[in-house]
């Protein structure tokens, strides 16, 4: 794996007044942007994969992090992210010790309105958000789209391409289209037992 060693990502960063914790490692060079009315902070011991030999699962894009408008993104301590899209016009909460995984999608907005009618209309008020958290020690897997409002507790897995809606408690493991519980930390213990 390559380090971006370069400073002038961390220039930019600073003059976009993005914060960052200490030991932040780049590589490749991630997009990552504030509108001037958004907050964006990301934690300490973050490791951003960008380049294509940072991540060889196939990264499809460098790593994309937006905070549009009034919008939040706070990211946790010791978190990795490969190649992933998050993109906040509301709040998007990561909390520490998590993976996201090559590709990932986060999004707290459907972007335009669902509306036929109001598309046409270039209604932008009628463009639905909600905040969406990811507890601790999450690991969401390559290709998974976390959608608006999704709230994910600490220690869930989420599994290769799930499309994710909705509430899950933690420990759980989820995956599908839409994805659904398959199983909880009460199997996943029994089914060490009986190893």
């Amino acid at each position: 794996m390559f380090k971006f060693n370069s400073y002038f990502p961390r220039v930019f960063y600073k003059l976009n007044r993005i914060q960052y914790g200490r030991k932040l490692v780049l590589h490749g060079w991630p997009f990552i942007f504030r509108f001037p009315k958004a907050h964006l902070a990301i934690g300490e011991n973050c490791v951003l994969n960008s380049g294509f030999f940072s991540n060889l699962l196939g990264l499809y894009q460098r790593t994309i992090i937006i905070a549009r408008g009034n919008a939040c993104i706070q990211i946790g301590d010791h978190v990795g992210i490969s190649g992933a899209t998050i993109y906040a016009w509301k709040d998007i909460q990561i909390g520490n010790d998590c993976v996201v995984g090559a590709n990932v999608k986060i999004f707290d907005t459907d972007f335009h309105p669902v509306d036929a009618a109001q598309r046409l209309k270039g209604n932008r008020d009628a463009v639905k958000t909600a905040s969406v958290k990811i507890g601790n020690n999450v690991f969401i897997g390559t290709n998974a789209i976390i959608l608006k409002g999704t709230e994910l507790g600490d220690d869930c897995t989420v599994g290769a391409g799930s499309v994710v809606s909705g509430k899950f408690p933690p420990g759980v493991t989820i995956a599908g289209n839409p994805a659904r519980v398959i199983e909880t930390k009460d199997t996943k213990e029994r089914s060490m037992r009986s190893l």
